[in-house]
């Protein structure tokens, strides 16, 4: 399995569903220098399941966030036709980073498997 770091501010969020799913979307910005230049590169990362629900509330435009996560490569076509190329990455961990949002409790950032979650309560 292939796991990427990243660490960025968030720039925006919304909770949606895939199908009984929550998955809470976030933009993430991450900024770099190239000699005088400044550079700021986005990414989209997705939270699923019952943490995405959990998470929603202490997650907000600004916060510094380290995340871990599987990336995947998405292409999409925009309003103009042009078709644009996007890294997606689906967060196994993550950290806050920003002094008012670590005191968010470890009990309340549960980040068990979504996925098998879901598979249990279906079998029960």
């Amino acid at each position: 399995m292939i796991e990427i770091t990243l660490v960025g501010n968030v720039g925006s969020l919304r909770l949606g569903r895939a199908g009984e799913m929550p998955v809470l979307n976030i933009s993430i910005a991450s900024s770099r220098r190239l000699g005088e230049r400044e550079f700021t590169d986005w990414v989209a990362a997705k939270i699923w399941g019952d943490r995405a629900l959990k998470l929603q509330q202490h997650i907000t435009k600004g916060v510094k966030l380290l995340l871990r996560g599987r990336p995947e490569a998405k292409a999409f076509q925009r309003k103009d036709g042009t078709v644009v190329g996007e890294l997606v990455l689906h967060v196994s961990s993550l950290e806050f980073l920003s002094a008012k949002a670590k005191e968010v409790s470890a009990a309340q950032l549960s980040l068990d498997n979504p996925v098998k979650q879901q598979r249990k309560k279906a079998k029960t």
